[in-house]
């Protein structure tokens, strides 16, 4: 594996801090914290490799990508970005939507046309021959901005100066929050470190009940599956928000609603031992952000309600 010492290759990026608010001051820039999958690009010589956050090579998985980046100003560059994927309905950033992009170890007949992806850079580690880690932010963005490919798949992420009106605009338009940088700031490979700042905003979605887990014979936790075009894909399982009533509730009508397996259409079935439901009754999650594996981080249960269920032949 190469190492800083010698020559770039799949290092782990830096990683800003959860910040529970904005933070102003000119010695700051603001960026959108796009909703994407985290990824590395390594330019040398016309020849284009790709990493994600865990040093696991990508290059296969985004060609159309390698492609456009086959044409950036450098004879060897070390890039940091996001990879993100449009929804076609709403134009904003889909993880969900990236995800299948990421995950298939290949890229099956007409993928790319149906989910097409875009890079959004946001620093430059590496330029011919010298590590750029210890120049402050802004001369690195002003080098990324030279070499960068004049492509429709590439783009610059962009900088602001005022803070509280880039928060107030990403919440308006459902973005998943702000990354507050030092303008000064060196970048430090591997580490999370308070020159990057994150700030979110808290998310929802409608998650389908496939499942319970019990304590002493009493639901304890529900198990969570986004559908999409006829299929469950499980997303985690959420226990926060299940007061006493609630609690209650579920396992008086469980044995009713009970089931011997998984729907047939869920994917990535959960490890936990679990009771399985028909897929009758439909959440309102809030969470925090999607995981690296497509699960939700620290979902909270805001109601619960019965809705007519997909027909499973399960």
């Amino acid at each position: 594996m190469w190492t800083k010492e010698r020559n770039p290759g799949p290092i782990r990026p830096m990683e800003p801090v959860l910040s529970q608010r904005v933070i102003e001051g000119t010695d700051r820039l603001y960026q959108v914290k796009w909703d994407g999958v985290r990824a590395l690009a390594h330019v040398k010589k016309g020849s284009v490799r790709l990493w994600n956050r865990r040093q696991r090579e990508r290059t296969e998985t985004y060609p159309e990508l390698v492609a456009a980046l086959g044409e950036t100003a450098a004879s060897g560059a070390l890039m940091d970005g996001e990879v993100i994927a449009l929804d076609p309905g709403t134009g904003k950033p889909d993880f969900f939507r990236v995800l299948k992009r990421d995950l298939p170890r290949r890229i099956g007949p007409g993928l790319m046309e149906r989910i097409p992806v875009y890079y959004v850079v946001f620093d430059l580690i590496y330029l011919d021959g010298k590590w750029l880690t210890d120049q402050p932010l802004e001369k690195r963005l002003e080098r990324l901005a030279r070499i960068l490919p004049d492509s429709g798949r590439i783009h610059l992420c962009d900088s602001y100066d005022d803070g509280e009106a880039l928060w107030k605009r990403t919440g308006e338009q459902g973005l998943e929050g702000i990354v507050i940088k030092e303008r000064l700031g060196r970048y430090h490979i591997g580490k999370k470190h308070p020159t990057w700042l994150k700030v979110k905003h808290f998310r929802q979605l409608e998650a389908v009940v496939v499942g319970v887990t019990l304590r002493q014979g009493r639901v304890n936790s529900l198990l969570l599956a986004r559908e999409e075009e006829g299929s469950f894909t499980y997303i985690g399982r959420a226990s926060s928000g299940l007061d006493q009533e609630r609690i209650e509730a579920l396992t008086r009508v469980l044995p009713h609603i009970r089931r011997e397996g998984p729907p047939l259409s869920l994917t990535r079935v959960p490890p936990a031992a679990k009771i399985w439901v028909e897929p009758l009754l439909r959440a309102q999650i809030r969470f925090l952000e999607w995981t690296p594996d497509g699960t939700l981080r620290s979902p909270s249960i805001l109601s619960l309600e019965v809705k007519n269920p997909t027909p499973d032949t399960g």
